[in-house]
Formats: C-alpha cells, structure tokens, sequence
C-alpha cells in the first residue's frame, strides 16, 4: 500500500498545514494579478505543502528522518510556494489569452 511507507503524526501534519497556509498567503499577496483569493492561496498552499511532503517522503528524495521536524517544515513551505507560484503562472497566462 502507497500509505503505509509514509507516516506522519497529527502535531506533525497540523504544523506542515500552517506553515503551509503561511507561506501560501504572503506567496499569494506577493504576486500580481488578482490570484485566487485568500481562501484559494490557503488551500493550494496546505495541499502543496502536505503533497510536497508525501512526494519526499515516499520516494527517499530527501532524508526527512536526519533533519526531523524543521526538515517537514521547510519542506512543506517549498511545496506551498512552489504550487501557488505554479498555479498562478498557469492561470493568469490562461486569462490574459481570454481577455484579448
């Protein structure tokens, strides 16, 4: 089973989900255009976060175990970020043709 090799506990995932969130909102005001809305950069960045970790994880692509829980977190900003600057680069490319 895919979830059996990646474990996580609730205090660590709850962290992972805020520091997420965080990062996913000033990501979000930072970039122009009108974006998704705090509520949509909430929830991109808590899924970018928590899928980044899972990805990490079960492919070993990072040693998550020697860094702890300071590794899940930065991990999980990256993924946040990652996903919100993806996102909306996709979509405002996507507007722009529809607006001509």
């Amino acid at each position: 089973m895919v979830l059996s090799s990646f474990t996580v506990t609730f205090s660590d995932l709850a962290l992972q989900v805020v520091a997420g969130a965080i990062a996913a909102a000033a990501t979000g005001r930072a970039m122009s255009g009108r974006g998704f809305g705090l509520v949509g950069d909430l929830i991109i960045g808590i899924l970018g976060a928590v899928g980044a970790n899972f990805v990490i994880g079960y492919f070993n692509l990072f040693n998550l175990t020697q860094f702890g829980l300071v590794g899940e977190l930065i991990v999980a900003i990256i993924g946040a970020i990652v996903l919100v600057v993806l996102l909306h680069l996709f979509t405002s490319r996507r507007t722009a043709r529809t607006a001509e």
